[in-house]
């Protein structure tokens, strides 16, 4: 836990203590979403959603012990970093994203499996145990096999060598040698993750990573079977709410008529846009921002975002809405 803890200060001189411990848990609040996004912590929203405060804290009693980060007040310093590695950082964990996968990675997961043992049994006469007994997984794969018939086997087959083709090589060899079907019997993770990642929480982060890559590719390909059969999944990672409130904009309601219409105050729908536009690269940030308003923001500080929003509001004659998705949308245009 200290060394993953060490590993989120990269970039990151200065973290506050409170807001950390939040994201890790998954505080589905805009000001704990912000905080992460512009500390680079987006990817572990949610990591350790079990994560105790008191254990928390008593794991940053001993980082402040041993003299590696100091503390003021509310918030957490850098002195020093041991790490002769960060392995949060190294390739093999880069595809981290529990913002958008961690909330049911294990369900798509295990309804992926499921689907590509039973399509490898399909037509054969053989009788194997199937991976999964519950309604939730063997109701759905039922519906897919009643559609798609004999054909099934083929669509998998090739979907998924072009899936596994995109992932790093360690990912693909370790979900490779999970699944299961005809002739094929898969392992266990823990049988399969390497020894140096044995201990509790980077054997988790480890298989999260591989998973978190593969949902990465399906979410890129919607033509795909597999895209559709997991996609009412994958939309289980989000805030329901703001994905109804997307959905009203994009049929061009404007804000005030959503609020009506939803019965929801202004807040929370500035909320839902502020979250919709952390999650799509294709947010319509101009949609929002007049042109007259975008020239003057350009002029917002670079770390704007640690600024009280008040002395900006004043600067700048802009409401919350307007500052907060110009720093975002700035930050992502950085990015690119």
């Amino acid at each position: 836990m200290e060394e993953f803890i060490l590993s989120l200060f990269m970039g990151n001189k200065e973290l506050k203590k409170t807001t950390l411990y939040q994201i890790l848990i998954g505080k589905h609040t805009t000001s704990v979403l912000c905080y992460a996004y512009f500390h680079d912590l987006l990817p572990y929203f949610s990591a350790l959603p079990t994560l105790e405060e008191e254990k928390f804290d008593q794991e940053i009693a001993k980082l402040v012990y041993n003299g590696w980060v100091r503390q003021d007040q509310q918030q957490l310093i850098l002195e020093s970093n041991p790490l002769s590695s960060n392995l949060l950082h190294t390739p093999v964990f880069r595809s981290l994203d529990f913002f958008q996968f961690g909330r049911k990675e294990e369900v798509c997961w295990r309804s992926f499996r499921f689907l590509l043992q039973a399509a490898s049994f399909l037509g054969k006469k053989a009788e194997y145990v199937p991976l999964e007994n519950a309604p939730i997984y063997t109701q759905r794969v039922r519906e897919v096999i009643h559609q798609y018939g004999q054909d099934l086997p083929e669509i998998i087959y090739q979907e998924t060598s072009h899936l596994f083709q995109h992932l790093t090589e360690e990912h693909a060899n370790l979900l490779a040698q999970a699944l299961s079907g005809f002739h094929q019997e898969g392992a266990a993770f823990f049988q399969l993750v390497p020894e140096k990642y044995e201990q509790t929480l980077w054997f988790t982060l480890y298989q999260s990573a591989a998973i978190h890559q593969l949902l990465a590719q399906v979410a890129k390909h919607p033509e795909y079977l597999l895209y559709k059969f997991l996609y009412p999944l994958l939309m289980q990672n989000y805030n329901q709410s703001m994905l109804q409130t997307r959905e009203l904009i994009r049929k061009g309601q404007s804000i005030e008529q959503v609020k009506k219409q939803r019965r929801l105050k202004q807040g929370t729908i500035q909320d839902h846009l502020i979250e919709w536009s952390l999650l799509d690269t294709k947010f319509p940030f101009s949609n929002f921002l007049s042109q007259d308003k975008q020239n003057r923001l350009k002029e917002l500080p670079q770390a704007s975002y640690t600024y009280p929003f008040k002395e900006l509001a004043e600067s700048f004659d802009a409401t919350f809405l307007e500052i907060r998705l110009y720093q975002i949308w700035r930050e992502k245009q950085s990015l690119c």
